[in-house]
C-alpha cells in the first residue's frame, strides 16, 4: 500500500525496496508455519497481519506481535529464513513475558482506535478483570496505548505492569516520548510539505509522531489553510492543508484503495487545536 502512496505523491525513492518483499499477511503466514514446525504442540491463529494468538498444550495463551521481525525482514529480505528462525527461537522468552521484568526504557507510545481498546480490553477482562490496559484518550476516536518494546517482542502494558514499575500513569507520556525520540533518529518527509507529504520513520511508530506537538507548525508544513493530518495506519501519516482540495482528493483515493492497510487506525483527518487533536 505504501508503494501506491509513494506513486501518488510522485516520490519514487520509496520504491527502492525489492519488488518481491512479502506483504505483512504473507510474512505472518510464513512465520506461523515456522512456529508450528518448531513447536509441534502449539496452536497458532492469525489475529491480524503481524499479530498471532498462541495456545499451548497446557492451556496457556498469549498474543505475539511480529512487528520487529517484519522490520528486520524488510531490511534484509533475502535473509528471511534466518530472521524468522531467530524470532521463532525466542518464543520461549516471549512465552514468559507475563513474568518478565520490564523497564521504563522499554516503554513506547502507540496510537490505536476505539475498536482496539475495546477488543484488547475484553481479552484482558476475560483473563483478569482487575488487570486492564494502560492507555489515555487523545479524543473520542484516538488513544495512546503504552507498550513494552523489547528486542524480541512488543507487548502492551497492563495495570499490573504499571504497579511493578512503581510509576504513576500521568508520568508515562513524557517517558514514552523521550524513548520514542531516541528511537526515531531518521524521520523523513516524502512529498511536498506545502501540498501533500508523508512522514516516513521506522515502519512502526509513524502515527505516534502526533504526540510531538511542536512539529505541527506552518514553518514545517506551509500548507493551504490549517494543517490536516491523516493516520490511516500505524505506519502511514499523510499531511496536507484544509484548503488544498486537490491534495485532499488524493488522500481520499489513498484511503479507500482496495488494497487496504495493515494495522489500520482511522480514515478521518485531524487538526491540532489548543494542544488537542480534533476531527477535520
Amino acid at each position: 500500500m505504501k508503494y501506491l502512496i509513494a506513486l501518488l505523491l510522485s516520490v519514487y525513492s520509496l520504491c527502492s525496496f525489492a519488488a518481491d518483499v512479502l506483504a505483512p499477511e504473507a510474512f505472518t503466514a510464513r512465520y506461523v508455519k515456522a512456529l508450528e514446525e518448531t513447536y509441534p504442540g502449539i496452536s497458532v491463529t492469525i489475529s491480524e497481519p503481524l499479530a498471532i494468538a498462541i495456545k499451548y498444550p497446557n492451556g496457556a495463551q498469549m498474543t505475539s506481535y511480529l512487528d520487529n521481525a517484519y522490520i528486520d525482514y524488510k531490511q534484509s529480505p533475502e535473509d528471511i529464513d534466518n530472521v524468522i528462525a531467530t524470532y521463532a527461537a525466542s518464543l520461549e522468552e516471549t512465552r514468559n513475558l507475563d513474568s518478565a521484568e520490564f523497564t521504563l526504557a522499554e516503554v513506547m507510545p502507540v496510537i490505536k482506535d476505539l475498536s482496539y481498546i475495546q477488543q484488547v480490553g475484553d481479552m484482558l477482562k476475560d483473563a483478569d478483570p482487575d488487570n486492564g490496559l494502560v492507555y489515555e484518550a487523545l479524543n473520542e476516536e484516538l488513544f495512546v496505548v503504552y507498550v513494552f518494546d523489547t528486542p524480541t517482542s512488543v507487548r502492551f502494558m497492563t495495570q499490573d505492569d504499571l504497579k511493578d514499575l512503581g510509576v504513576q500513569q500521568t508520568s508515562l507520556r513524557e517517558t514514552a516520548l523521550n524513548n520514542l525520540q531516541r528511537v526515531l533518529q531518521h524521520v523523513q518527509l516524502q512529498g511536498d510539505p506545502a501540498t501533500l507529504c508523508m512522514l516516513v520513520a521506522d515502519g512502526m511508530y509513524e502515527a505516534s509522531m502526533l504526540l510531538f506537538h511542536s512539529i505541527w507548525n506552518k514553518q514545517q508544513f506551509p500548507v493551504k489553510g490549517e494543517i490536516v493530518v491523516f493516520i490511516p495506519a500505524r505506519d502511514v501519516v499523510l499531511v496536507t492543508g484544509s484548503e488544498d482540495t486537490t491534495s485532499l482528493a488524493t488522500i481520499q483515493e489513498i484511503l479507500f484503495d482496495k488494497q487496504g492497510f495493515a494495522h489500520p487506525i482511522s480514515s478521518n483527518g485531524f487538526m491540532l487545536k489548543d494542544d488537542k487533536w480534533v476531527h477535520f
